[in-house]
């Protein structure tokens, strides 16, 4: 299973940064000891990307986090809903002109 884990800066200075961390199986996410070990997972994996250490993260502020399941296919249809949705609305407002390719 994938899990997207995402860190949040408190104060607002910084954007969330996030990662995707796999696992062998599928876990609880209600579950506050597997879910303590997805977010240090995830963290481990940030950090490594970053050249940084855990502490320098929380000093910056990143002390809020969030995990959730990924399921690819299924954020790809969402995107692809809300991307229609859009379309129609710019459509029928006249902010985009239809195209006329033949």
């Amino acid at each position: 299973m994938e899990y997207q884990v995402t860190l949040f800066c408190s104060t607002g200075k910084y954007k969330p940064v996030s990662t995707i961390v796999q696992t062998d199986a599928k876990v609880d996410i209600k579950d506050k000891e597997q879910l303590r070990k997805l977010i240090a997972k995830g963290m481990e994996k940030i950090c490594a990307k970053r050249y940084m250490l855990p502490k320098d993260f929380y000093r910056m502020g990143f002390d809020k986090s969030k995990v959730r399941e990924y399921n690819k296919e299924k954020i790809e249809e969402q995107n692809a809903k809300r991307y229609a949705a859009i379309k129609a609305v710019k459509y029928v407002s006249g902010e985009w002109k239809i195209p006329t390719r033949k």
